[in-house]
């Protein structure tokens, strides 16, 4: 909800500073703004609040993507060792298939991330392959 809060304000300063003030809007009366100057801030400034929204989301998106990224080829490294060294592990957690542990990753938590890299890191520490 503050994204689209922060989105609307900076439609609302942009339109401000196009037009340089002189508005009323809700109740809210913005006066006409004396100087070029505070127009062309104020207009930064909205375009600031309109790309902070996308940019933060764009952050996020990659920062999940590349812990996911790293999840996956961890996982498919753990379970190359554990054909090489012949310990027989099977079921969901164990395969090579890199978009599929990606995948699982981008829909999980945290939490969840770290327990399967963890239950597979225990498998194979008492494996005797």
């Amino acid at each position: 909800m503050e994204h689209i809060n922060l989105l609307i304000s900076g439609v609302f300063c942009v339109v401000v500073a196009i037009v340089g003030g002189g508005l009323k809007v809700s109740g809210i009366e913005i006066p006409l703004l004396s100087s070029i100057q505070r127009q062309v801030l104020l207009g930064f400034f909205g375009v600031g609040l309109i790309i902070s929204p996308i940019a933060y989301s764009k952050i996020i998106v990659y920062k999940e993507t590349y812990q996911c990224d790293q999840y996956a080829k961890t996982a498919v490294e753990q379970f190359d060792e554990n054909l090489k060294r012949g310990c027989g592990q099977m079921g969901e957690r164990w395969h090579n298939v890199y978009a599929g542990h990606q995948g699982w990753c981008l829909i999980q938590s945290k939490g969840s991330i770290t327990n399967e890299t963890e239950e597979r890191k225990k498998a194979l520490l008492t494996c005797n392959g």
